[in-house]
């Protein structure tokens, strides 16, 4: 148990012995104070939650009298090693569900954002409950879920989706995009990257070696990140005076490996096929990259790929490595469950968008220069130093 962090709930209309007793009990029964643990001593916990030595001295000698505490002459006060068993009435612990909308929550960014969001409810108090929803209406399980206290929408959900959820006033927090561009987003609580601009850093590195030959794979289609990624794309070019052209944008479904995958047949087999590629997602590039090897393309003496996200599969490094740029998955998840945590406390608070900003790319060994005028003489690029990350 994380003592510094724990606190007593004084919004509820209670005697504040009652609080810390019932606060106290719920943590035993769910598991977060272990059998047999030893509470801080009462000195610190008065100093600790600014009340009284009387208040605390009677919320502990109500859970000594029920059996969840035990004193030990001059050791101090510690969780019985058995809880009692009937008796006692124990509210569940609330529920904040995370829900993955067209997105894999086995990917390794959001398996990093999972992991942060389960620690972050955790340390609250609170349980994490997990759905997977993909295309298709609005789930009418959502009036069902039990002792829900908020939900976390990750991937790209739909507004009428995050409009259902509000009808029932409960918190919730986007991270990630709509699913199609909006204008009414200005009361959602959402954690979104700068992508336009890393679409742009991107695609500006791939020009700035020479390239003139670019395509731009992302989607999923019709998504507010696949549009501002497109955009990031065409800013770069403008900076060049280039004009992209429609054939110069693939739309993939979605982001994953298997869209990548194809994505790079339909690239390779044009016959003025593009000399770099820019990729919503590192699995996206990586399955380029995997298409690319099996034509028995040379990477990248023939063709040069950018990321995005600075995440490996399956936390296995591919090689050839990856230059991409970064991503912050726990950053984004502690910001959510913050703005989570205000919508429980403050249920009128404003709202807004959180942009997590990163300007930095991972330099691998998929880019290599390109000398424009001169076709097919390519000389491989420079070792460069990593950049740093702003958020």
């Amino acid at each position: 148990m994380t003592w510094n962090k724990f606190r007593l709930d004084t919004a509820k209309n209670q005697p504040l012995y009652q609080l810390l007793a019932d606060q106290l009990r719920q943590l035993i029964v769910s598991g977060q104070i272990a059998p047999g643990e030893k509470l801080p001593s009462s000195r610190e916990l008065q100093k600790q939650l600014c009340v009284s030595a009387i208040t605390i001295e009677s919320g502990l000698n109500y859970l000594v009298e029920e059996g969840f505490l035990c004193r030990r002459p001059r050791c101090g006060t510690f969780v019985t090693d058995s809880l009692p068993g009937g008796g006692v009435k124990i509210d569940p612990p609330k529920c904040i569900y995370a829900i993955f909308s067209n997105m894999s929550m086995v990917s390794g960014y959001w398996f990093l954002v999972l992991g942060e969001l389960e620690r972050q409810f955790r340390a609250a108090g609170y349980q994490t409950c997990f759905r997977q929803q993909g295309d298709g209406p609005i789930p009418a399980e959502i009036a069902s879920y039990r002792d829900c206290a908020g939900i976390v929408l990750c991937g790209y959900n739909s507004l009428a989706f995050v409009g259902e959820i509000r009808k029932r006033n409960v918190p919730v927090v986007l991270i990630g995009s709509l699913d199609t561009e909006s204008d009414s987003e200005d009361n959602l609580d959402m954690v979104v990257h700068n992508d336009r601009e890393r679409a742009m850093i991107s695609t500006r590195h791939l020009l700035d070696l020479g390239h003139r030959r670019i395509a731009c794979v992302t989607g999923p289609v019709h998504s507010k990140f696949s549009a501002k990624q497109k955009a990031g794309f065409q800013d770069a070019l403008n900076e060049y005076g280039l004009a992209p052209e429609p054939a110069d944008f693939y739309d993939i479904p979605g982001l994953e490996y298997d869209d990548g995958v194809k994505a790079g047949y339909e690239i390779f087999c044009r016959r003025n096929r593009p000399t770099a590629i820019f990729a919503g997602t590192d699995r996206v590039a990586i399955g380029i990259l995997a298409t690319a090897e099996k034509l028995g393309l040379s990477i990248p003496e023939e063709l040069s790929i950018i990321g995005c996200g600075g995440l490996t599969m399956g936390g296995v490094p591919h090689k050839p490595a990856l230059t991409t740029t970064v991503s912050l998955p726990e950053e984004s998840a502690r910001i959510a469950a913050e703005k989570l945590f205000r919508q429980i406390r403050e249920p009128d608070a404003p709202r807004g968008t959180t942009v997590v900003r990163v300007d930095s790319i991972s330099f691998g060994e998929t880019t290599i220069v390109c000398r424009s005028g001169s076709a097919g003489v390519l000389r491989r690029q420079e070792p460069l130093p990593y950049a740093s990350t702003q958020a």
